[in-house]
């Protein structure tokens, strides 16, 4: 058994980029490129189970804990928002189930999902270009980056970030994540960071230590500590999503199921 989860909305907007200079009709061909994609996905991941997860249109609970989160991001397109319920209609005309609700994130839905299929034994594949997924690469989870075709395991996590995969976030606390304007502790970039997490080993121990910690570091984190505890509950996905589907809801009829 394998789980192929693709992020819909990674996937469909940087397809949806490339054909604004390119067609006359960019939905579309937005849309027939994104059905051949996942469907290209299926037949190389070999999946038995796929979904395909979609954002809630909505404020989620990170706004409210942070109005400021993903400030500065770019609206989604008008033509392509209002078209979206077509993309959905077409996959589910394929056989590939469509997930969404509003108070999450594709994201959180996407690592609810696969971790919960991971513990119980079936290897999963997540379809995205978010960096944040590699908080939760394992043996049983690995990233694919279907624009530069490149499969991620967790060997590979680990290498690209130079941190075990669990110590992203407790990195993205102490850095930011500029992609969705969460704020880091000021002063503490990716080298100091990383130095931080290896003397002491996660963030908790960052900030009970900050006191001994040196120079301008440990000012900042003695000042700016709840900034960094802010930022690990924004950055965190979200494990125990309440899910109204099981992986029998995901089952892709097309490819039989192996044992």
């Amino acid at each position: 058994m394998k789980l192929l989860l693709i992020d819909a909305m990674n996937l469909i907007r940087r397809i949806y980029a490339a054909q604004v200079s390119r067609s006359d009709d960019v939905i579309e061909q937005t849309l027939l490129l994104s059905q051949n994609a996942i469907l290209k996905n299926i037949e190389v991941s070999k999946a038995s189970h796929v979904a395909v997860v979609f954002d809630g249109k909505g404020p989620t609970w990170r706004h409210e804990m942070y109005p400021d989160y993903k400030a500065h991001r770019l609206p989604m397109p008008e033509d392509l928002a209002t078209a979206l319920g077509q993309f959905s209609e077409r996959f589910e005309k394929l056989g590939i189930a469509c997930l969404l609700m509003e108070e999450y994130e594709a994201d959180d839905l996407i690592a609810t999902l696969a971790v919960k299929a991971g513990e119980k034994g079936v290897d999963v594949m997540i379809v995205s270009t978010d960096k944040g997924f590699m908080q939760i690469a394992s043996s049983k989870i690995s990233l694919y980056h279907y624009f530069d075709k490149r499969l991620l395991s967790l060997d590979d996590v680990e290498q690209t970030l130079g941190l075990e995969s669990h110590q992203l976030v407790d990195f993205l606390s102490l850095v930011g994540d500029t992609t969705n304007h969460v704020p880091g502790v000021p002063g503490i970039g990716p080298k100091t960071a990383g130095t931080l997490i290896e003397a002491y080993g996660d963030l908790d121990n960052i900030i009970i230590h900050s006191e001994e910690i040196a120079g301008r570091a440990g000012r900042a984190l003695i000042e700016h500590y709840r900034v960094a505890l802010l930022a690990r509950k924004l950055v965190s996905l979200k494990l125990d999503c309440h899910l109204d589907v099981n992986l029998q809801g995901l089952r892709y009829p097309n490819i039989p199921l192996t044992r």
